[in-house]
């Protein structure tokens, strides 16, 4: 995991459909913030960058007390704006590989260590998952490379919003970020065990997840 020396997390988003004042960042499961399991599945990685945006003072008040060293990026067009758009804020001027997590996953960290391991620089690698629902951005592989991305469920995984881009640039005014992806397919994947929440139904599931993975 030493060459991955930068890591994205979007944590700018309302999350609206969760119906909660506060980034879903902040949500508490299994005794931690979701942004704290983020960090320590991050803490080897020596630039970690957060994208915030509502109530930005309250994650990073938070997370400074976690990890210092922790760079923010914020993002004032957060309720207008997609995930591309904060990556782009956070990556413009890197010219090295980075990854990106979306703020609202419980992650396995065993699963993740095995996706960390399996990056190479000079190659991109996506992350994806078992499907969980019929509102996902379904995936359609060949055992090895990503062929397609599709709203219709033809397979059993999903993109997960986990990602190592060596070749991949996520531009400002791109729209999801799977759509960039999409231009330089075939690409490879690994599958991730995560759990994402974007409704309270999902966070009910989340944290029955997060007690079987976390103990």
């Amino acid at each position: 995991m030493q060459h991955i020396k930068h890591a994205v997390i979007s944590a700018a988003g309302l999350g609206s459909r969760l119906g909660i004042d506060m980034p879903k960042c902040m949500i508490e499961i299994c005794g931690k913030r979701l942004i704290e399991h983020q960090l320590d599945l991050l803490k080897g990685i020596p630039d970690v960058r957060i994208v915030v945006g509502f109530k930005e003072k309250e994650v990073i008040q938070f997370v400074r007390d976690i990890r210092e060293d922790v760079l923010f990026v914020r993002n004032p067009r957060y309720a207008s704006t997609s995930n591309s758009f904060s990556i782009n804020l956070a990556t413009r001027e890197l010219k090295e590989p980075f990854m990106i997590m979306d703020g609202d996953l419980i992650v396995d960290p065993v699963s993740l260590n095995e996706f960390l391991r399996s990056c190479r620089t000079g190659e991109d690698l996506i992350g994806v998952s078992k499907a969980k629902t019929e509102d996902a951005v379904f995936v359609h592989t060949d055992g090895n490379m990503i062929k397609e991305f599709s709203f219709e469920k033809k397979a059993g995984l999903e993109w997960c919003g986990i990602a190592f881009f060596s070749n991949i640039r996520i531009p400002s005014d791109g729209g999801y970020v799977f759509k960039e992806i999409e231009k330089k397919l075939p690409v490879r994947y690994k599958e991730i065990n995560c759990y994402e929440i974007d409704t309270p139904e999902d966070l009910a599931q989340a944290v029955k997840y997060a007690e079987q993975i976390l103990g």
